[in-house]
């Protein structure tokens, strides 16, 4: 099992991140603290969901989980496209990271033998 640091998609969520950190910076004050804030900890919540799934023989949970904090980051990106604290360029890199993180994860649960029965 390689290192979870080592993936593709931890460095693709990682990525992820350090896009959200630099891109909440041209959000007004007073939703900094709301929606700048719940987007960086959905990335870090995607960064701990890669590393508990390449930890755990039962990876489908985390992987689920993961795919929905990612739809999470998609629609406050929206939001921020669509009131203009981002740029349509900007909201466009970030969709093309969040859809490749979506298919890594969906890709790794389909590889994952389901949960054996207790």
């Amino acid at each position: 099992m390689a290192m979870h640091t080592d993936l593709s998609i931890y460095k693709a969520s990682l990525g992820l991140l350090q896009m959200a950190t630099n891109l909440t910076r041209n959000i007004p004050r007073d939703l900094k603290q709301s929606l700048g804030k719940r987007v960086i900890d959905e990335c870090i919540d995607v960064l701990m969901l890669i590393a508990r799934a390449n930890s755990t023989r039962d990876k489908r949970p985390h992987l689920t989980l993961l795919v929905e904090k990612v739809q999470v980051i998609e629609f406050l990106m929206r939001l921020f496209k669509e009131s203009r604290f981002i740029s349509v360029g900007q909201h466009a890199t970030a969709i093309e990271v969040t859809t490749s993180i979506g298919k890594q994860a969906n890709a790794w649960k389909r590889s994952t033998p389901t949960a054996p029965a207790t």
